[in-house]
């Protein structure tokens, strides 16, 4: 690879190939040079390996070539395919192990249905030198239909009282004023569709938890690290996000079955390894939406809800 580079951006893809192209486009147009793309599929069936494949073949050079007419550096694209469907959290943790072996100062994971900003990895960068006590950094994501909306600055908090984790300025204007500290001061967590890791971070804390396999882990994460490090949020960072493209996850209204799923299995697995409190009042809104579901006449949602609760297994 010749000399270390500073950044490793980590993107999964998961059937979505489509998606990952254009998020390998817009990783192409950043401004930084010292920066190497790793891609993991998460054993895709919709022939996304060598869809990607043909893309660093016959794309990759002449977006390089471009860069190198601008006057910045040609970027490595590295396509990693996990073996399996290992989760949000387990396809990721194999691009970080093979980052961390190739000694990366940080690492970006980014979800392949976001587009950042020229500017973004710099704002993350900066952001975490200025406070060498940040491990993890957000960046405002903005939703992707052109509104200006903002879906979350940062991350989230989580409340303790109703184990749940809530958007912090979500649909607030991008270009609004925000005072970034006291931001940090609310954030519970950084959010996993864009956050940038420090080495030290990853050394001391290792890498996600990968039995939720999907939703929640980085709320653990956060949990596992508490007391060493600290989360930092860059407001200037901004990455467009089309939100659930790959799974199904809505922010306004009912999601997929599959992400239905998960976020109420892993609230409950969350709540139970980390925070007992939230559990009365965890089961009884959840009890509350089973029994909604039932008395609409919709039993297949209804037990979809009671396998989560119950930690049985998803099936179709």
């Amino acid at each position: 690879m010749g000399a270390i580079l500073e950044t490793a951006v980590i993107v999964l893809n998961w059937n979505g190939w489509a998606d990952t192209e254009r998020c390998l486009h817009s990783l192409l147009r950043l401004d930084a040079d010292d920066y190497s793309i790793i891609v993991c599929d998460n054993a895709s069936s919709d022939g996304s390996p060598e869809r990607l494949r043909r893309w660093i073949a016959r794309s990759l050079p002449s977006l390089n070539a471009q860069r190198q007419g601008c006057g910045r550096q040609p970027i490595e694209v590295t396509l990693l395919e996990t073996g399996g469907n290992l989760g949000y959290a387990g396809g990721n943790n194999v691009g970080l192990r093979h980052a961390l072996t190739r000694g990366f100062a940080h690492f970006w994971i980014l979800n392949n249905d976001c587009e950042p900003a020229p500017d973004a990895l710099d704002w993350l960068r900066r952001r975490v030198a200025e406070d060498g006590r940040i491990g993890l950094c957000g960046a405002t994501l903005v939703y992707a239909d052109g509104n200006g909306r903002v879906q979350t600055r940062g991350g989230g908090r989580f409340s303790r009282l109703k184990g749940r984790g809530s958007a912090i300025g979500g649909m607030g204007r991008v270009d609004a004023r925000v005072e970034r500290a006291a931001i940090e001061r609310e954030m519970g967590y950084v959010s996993g569709a864009s956050v940038l890791v420090t080495r030290a971070f990853l050394q001391a804390v290792g890498p996600m938890s990968e039995d939720y396999f999907l939703y929640w882990e980085e709320l653990d994460w956060w949990v596992r690290a508490r007391g060493r490090f600290r989360l930092g949020y860059a407001p200037q960072a901004i990455v467009r996000h089309r939100v659930g493209a790959s799974i199904g996850t809505s922010d306004h209204g009912e999601g997929s079955a599959l992400s239905t799923y998960y976020l109420t299995r892993n609230r409950v697995k969350f709540c139970w390894r980390h925070s007992r409190v939230s559990l009365p009042f965890v089961y009884a809104d959840l009890g509350r939406r089973v029994a909604a579901n039932v008395v609409r006449g919709r039993w297949e949602r209804a037990t979809l809800l009671l396998r989560a609760i119950a930690g049985l297994p998803f099936v179709t």
